[in-house]
């Protein structure tokens, strides 16, 4: 099992660019599809709840932050195998 899951966490650091693109596609995807069918719920919400653009910018900052963090976690790897390949 964790092998798997470090080749996995190996695979996502690889494919960063395309794994965040993929998650806003989904995400904007189902809001879309949120908003066309159950728009009057979605507007009762977040009068209730929360402004819908503080909503929207929590999600896109962590999306964000999660693409820095495996960047960051993908540089260390990257320079740990290159000292140790060395």
């Amino acid at each position: 099992m964790r092998r798997r899951l470090t080749a996995a966490d190996v695979w996502v650091q690889d494919h960063h660019v395309g794994v965040g693109v993929t998650v806003i596609v989904v995400l904007c995807t189902a809001v879309g599809l949120l908003l066309r069918f159950r728009m009057d719920q979605v507007i009762e919400l977040a009068r209730l709840f929360a402004p819908v653009a503080t909503i929207l910018s929590i999600t896109i900052g962590a999306i964000f932050g999660s693409i820095k963090w495996v960047r960051k976690r993908k540089k260390a790897r990257m320079a740990t195998t290159g000292s140790a390949g060395s």
